[in-house]
Parts: structure tokens; C-alpha cells; sequence
């Protein structure tokens, strides 16, 4: 939901895929402070436990209006090891949470409705964030690939365009003016500076691996399907993120 809060309700860009729940991390110390959480949302009586997954509720909405699903994600203090959490009572279900700690650091506040202002995460943390999702569940799903794309394509418009003409000209001279491939290389360079080093390492790591960045290209191409080449234009793309972060 973060991505269509900022690139469409803030920048009025084209969000790419529709988003169906809304995820809603939560900084925790403990699975007993999860529990009381979800036990007061549910208290309002505008949720319900969704029965099958345990970290979800369904916001009711109003009559004749279909639930909408919202997952509760934990991190911080409750992490088993550094960037996972293993759900209860077994712990066998095993999530990876790298780069949550640095997108509370570098949120936003989006006034979502008059008067009410909400903590987003910012596009370079939502890029991260993408990147391990995408890492940790891409076998089953290609959207956190979809979103991700998405940010790299839409960068450059998303209040980007005057610090590319400007503070970054030197950037976008280099790239020969393409906004797209120079909004993708500043993505990577931005969020190169609210990772952790031990982030920043990770993601190169990710996207020096041969056989995970070629299935991620294979998945992130379905969003340049209008392009000639659809996988060279997510190659490029990736290129100048991984470019960003690299020389940050």
C-alpha cells in the first residue's frame, strides 16, 4: 500500500499492479506484545482474525463492502536471528525482515486522510524491502519483483526530476539523459544511504548471485512487457540500482 500512497496519492504516478492488503510492520519486543496488538485492533470490531493465518486480519468496511486483508508484521526485539522471525507456537514458519529496521528509520509521514498522518515507508526503504521480500517468497510469487520494478521505473518522476538537474546532473549526463535508468541509478544510491553496511552487503551479495538476479529479471520483466526486450530492460535497470549501491 505504500507504493500506491506515495507514487500514486503523492506524485499521481502510475503504481503498477494493484495492491489487496495492506501490510502493517510493527517494531515489538516480544510475541506477548504482538498478541495484545492484535487483540486491541480486533477489540474495535473493525477486524477479524482471518483463521488461517495467523498474522492477518480482515478490516469488515462497511455494508455490502468485501473484508480487506491486513498483515500484521513483526520485527525488531522479536527477531529470532538478525533479520527473521519464526512464527509460533511451532517457530517452523520462518520470515525474513531484512531492512525493516532501516525503513522505520528513513519513514515518512502521508496524511492519508485529513488529520490523519501515518508513518510510510520511503521509496528507497520500500525498494529494499522489495529486494529481501522478493529474495525470501520469490519462488511462489513474482509481485515483490512487479513492485520493485515498478520504484525503479518511477523514481525519476516521483520528486526526483530536480535533483537530477540539478545536485545529480552529473548523473543524468552520464546515463545520456535517460530519466528512467538515471531515477533507478539515484534509487540505489538513496537507498544505499539508509541501509546498514551489513544491508548494503547483503543486497550485492543478492544481486551478484548468477541464478537469483536472472530469476529476478525473468519476474521483473513482466512490468517492461511494452519494451522490445522486456529482460534487457529490467538488466538495465537492475544494473544502475546495484550501480547506486555499490558506489554510494
Amino acid at each position: 500500500m505504500a507504493k500506491d500512497l506515495v507514487l500514486y496519492g503523492v506524485f499521481g504516478l502510475d503504481a503498477g499492479r494493484a495492491t489487496l492488503d495492506v501490510d502493517l510492520a510493527v517494531a515489538l519486543d516480544s510475541w506477548q506484545q504482538f498478541d495484545v496488538v492484535k487483540a486491541r485492533l480486533v477489540e474495535t470490531g473493525a477486524f477479524t482474525p482471518d483463521g488461517r493465518v495467523m498474522h492477518r486480519l480482515v478490516y469488515r468496511g462497511g455494508m455490502g463492502q468485501r473484508g480487506y486483508p491486513l498483515d500484521l508484521l513483526p520485527f525488531g526485539g522479536i527477531e529470532q536471528r538478525p533479520n527473521e522471525i519464526a512464527w509460533p507456537p511451532d517457530l517452523s514458519i520462518v520470515m525474513n525482515v531484512a531492512g525493516y529496521r532501516e525503513a522505520l528509520a528513513a519513514a515518512e509521514e502521508v496524511e492519508v486522510h485529513p488529520g490523519f498522518v501515518v508513518r510510510v515507508v520511503s521509496l528507497p526503504g520500500l525498494a529494499i524491502v522489495k529486494l529481501f521480500a522478493w529474495a525470501d517468497r520469490g519462488a511462489d510469487t513474482p509481485k515483490d519483483a512487479l513492485d520493485l520494478a515498478t520504484l525503479l521505473r518511477q523514481y525519476s518522476g516521483a520528486g526526483n526530476e530536480d535533483r537530477l538537474f540539478g545536485e545529480e546532473i552529473g548523473l543524468l549526463e552520464a546515463l545520456s539523459y535517460k530519466l528512467d535508468l538515471a531515477g533507478a541509478r539515484l534509487l540505489g544510491k538513496d537507498a544505499a544511504r539508509v541501509a546498514t553496511p551489513e544491508t548494503r552487503h547483503q543486497i550485492l551479495a543478492l544481486l551478484d548471485d548468477a541464478g537469483r538476479r536472472d530469476r529476478l529479471l525473468r519476474d521483473m520483466a513482466r512490468a517492461f512487457r511494452g519494451a522490445e526486450d522486456p529482460i534487457a530492460e529490467a538488466e538495465a535497470s537492475i544494473a544502475q540500482f546495484k550501480t547506486g549501491i555499490g558506489g554510494a
